[in-house]
């Protein structure tokens, strides 16, 4: 089942990104909308967490994974991000920040789904506020950005099978 979980949303957000793939994308969102269950069928796509956190000294980790989340940690985080996280074309990064690219995947959920998930979650646990503040700081810096953009809304029917 878990190799199948995610795969109707992953098929149509592919297909999306290979209309793109000249240019360098960002697929964003917050925790628990489900990025690492659609970077599963996405092989060419990569994780922020991946490529970010091995650099990051043990300081600049306690700093972002504090709770609760304030914009100022989103802020750092994004800086981190910044300026350690290099995107090229054909290899779209999946994160939780803005970063530098060409075009932004935004991945939109209701709240009811993320409320659902964040209860199912064992490893890296959250709090809907948290979550909350993280996509509303993400909402704001993608409008602020002035990169092109679509909203991609994931669906319990699609991502939860």
């Amino acid at each position: 089942m878990s190799e199948i979980k995610g795969l109707a949303d992953a098929i149509i957000l592919r297909q999306i990104i290979l209309d793109y793939t000249e240019q360098r994308v960002a697929v964003l969102g917050p925790p628990c909308v489900g990025k690492s269950t659609l970077l599963n069928h996405i092989p060419e796509a990569l994780d922020m967490d991946t490529i970010l956190f091995p650099q990051l000294s043990l300081a600049e980790k306690q700093f972002v994974f504090q709770k609760p989340w304030k914009p100022f940690v989103g802020k750092e985080m994004k800086r981190l991000a910044s300026s350690r996280i290099i995107v090229l074309p054909g290899q779209p990064v999946f994160a939780t920040v803005v970063i530098e690219v060409d075009f932004i995947i935004h991945l939109r959920i209701e709240d009811d789904l993320i409320q659902k998930r964040i209860s199912l979650r064992e490893e890296r646990k959250q709090f809907f506020e948290d979550v909350k503040g993280i996509q509303k700081q993400l909402e704001t810096d993608i409008a602020q950005s002035k990169i092109p953009f679509i909203d991609f809304f994931l669906t319990k029917e699609n991502h939860d099978r």
